[in-house]
């Protein structure tokens, strides 16, 4: 058998080191997918941090400058703001940050530019009698698009005893107040009736007429809704010796009463048992500021003989007198609930309304193309890194880009105290995206640290040329 010399020229030649950078994409763009479909937030693996933006958790807003993330899921360069004007709070869900103001009678909100905003409305509420006052009306508005203007402010207060509540309003909307509540009729032949929204009085031999809660329902405008039907009322207890029944609540925002006397239905008035005062209409509950609140709650009815009075609905509605002589409590205020009624006719005051206004924060663009510069979170390292790679998915919105003109990227381990440049190249496409990468970029000459982050800056931004960043990956060595 023959036998091949092998040359020592051979032997001594070493293995070419193998290029891993192409599998670096492929792994960081099967992480973008993986990510969009199952709407994930930021997540890590080893070595390893992608985020396809499903929301900007993984972002440093406080570093970031006017860096706006579109509901297309990507980051574009624009200046933007937040409007003026009332009590302005703040909170976050789902990693969104909701900018809310709270206008008093008189205040304006200010909306520095267009944008998109939800609105509430609350009528004041009415003063109860004998029975319980009808809660302010309420209209709900989302997604309703504004441009730059003032819009002022009219918030309706609460009627006092035996008086209606008054309208609010806000933008061309209106938000109508809460009817009073029905009187006592002693000795009279036909019924008193109550305002449109309020509570049947009791009486002899008749209890008073009460509404519902005195509100259109803006059926004809997208996305605006308003609560509370009129004339949904019922009659208040009637008086058959020795007996006396109780008055009836106040209906609220949700169109209903909760609690009629006794078992007899709505409308009868001789009933033959002694019964306490109906309780108030239910209102509607809204999350606009961070908890879920319910609004424009019925004012409860007064106490029939020797029995309870009636409780206020959920909304802020007042309680009904508990005592032979007690008056109503008043409805709480910014809530739009009714007033309760007094036993001895002294009815409790309607509750005021309430305008609020919500979007997300920085919401108003004012210039729809600019500069940006996109910081992420700091993710921790297992131990300190000395090489870095980035993969990110780019996009023209508007015109072209060039890869380390007109989008930079920057990589650091020691938390963004220092900044290392990597070179970007092309590396293809996926789909109408455009995949720039650099790998192996060296960050040893940073301070040590374990800290890492990314930064992407976009430059030459203008009404003709938008960069958009899609996702981004982040890894190290």
């Amino acid at each position: 058998m023959a036998i091949t010399k092998v040359s020592n020229d051979l032997l001594a030649t070493p293995a070419t080191s193998y290029d891993d950078s192409g599998v670096q994409d492929d792994i960081a763009i099967l992480g973008f997918k993986v990510a969009s479909n199952g709407s994930l937030a930021k997540y890590n693996l080893v070595d390893q941090t992608i985020d396809d933006f499903i929301d900007s958790s993984g972002i440093d807003t406080s570093t970031s400058s006017d860096a706006r993330r579109m509901s297309g899921g990507y980051y574009k360069g624009s200046v933007s703001g937040n409007g003026t004007g009332g009590t302005i709070t703040s909170y976050s869900a789902g990693g969104v940050t909701y900018k809310v103001h709270t206008l008093a009678d008189g205040d304006s909100f200010v909306a520095p530019a267009s944008g998109t905003i939800d609105f509430l409305i609350v009528g004041g509420g009415a003063g109860g009698w004998y029975g319980g006052g009808g809660a302010g009306g309420v209209v709900y508005g989302s997604s309703q698009s504004i441009t730059a203007a003032s819009y002022s402010a009219t918030v309706g207060s609460g009627g006092s005893s035996t008086n209606n509540g008054n309208d609010s309003t806000w933008n061309s909307f209106t938000a109508k107040g809460g009817g009073a509540g029905g009187n006592y009729t002693s000795g009279a032949i036909t019924a008193t009736t109550g305002g449109s929204g309020g509570g049947g009085g009791m009486g002899n031999p008749i209890g008073g007429i009460g509404g519902g809660t005195n509100q259109d329902t803006y059926s004809g405008t997208t996305n605006v809704t308003g609560y509370g039907t009129d004339n949904s009322g019922y009659r208040g207890g009637g008086y058959t010796p020795p007996n006396d029944d109780g008055a009836q609540g106040g209906a609220g925002a949700g169109g209903t009463v909760e609690w009629v006397p006794a078992s007899h239905s709505a409308g009868e008035y001789n009933w033959d048992s002694k019964a306490g005062g109906g309780g108030g209409g239910v209102g509607k509950e809204f999350d606009i500021t961070g908890t879920a609140t319910y609004y424009g709650g019925g004012g409860g009815g007064a106490r029939g003989d020797n029995s309870v009075g009636g409780v206020g609905g959920l909304g802020g509605g007042g309680q009904g007198g508990i005592t032979s002589a007690a008056a109503g409590t008043a409805g709480t205020a910014g809530l739009g609930g009714g007033g309760g009624g007094g036993q001895a006719g002294t009815g409790g005051a309607g509750g005021s309304g309430t305008v609020i206004i919500r979007y997300i924060e920085n919401d108003f663009v004012t210039t729809a193309q600019a500069d940006m510069t996109l910081v992420s979170a700091s993710t921790t390292s297992t131990s300190t890194p000395t090489t870095g790679d980035i993969v990110m998915t780019v996009f023209a919105g508007i015109g072209s880009f060039s890869k380390n003109v007109d989008i930079k990227a920057y990589i650091s381990r020691d938390n963004g105290s220092n900044w290392t440049q990597a070179t970007l190249v092309n590396e293809g496409s996926t789909g109408s995206h455009t995949i720039l990468s650099a790998h192996n970029v060296d960050i040893s000459s940073q301070p040590s640290g374990t800290s890492l982050r990314y930064k992407v800056t976009t430059h030459n931004q203008s009404a003709s040329k938008e960069t958009r960043v899609y996702a981004i990956s982040l890894g190290w060595s």
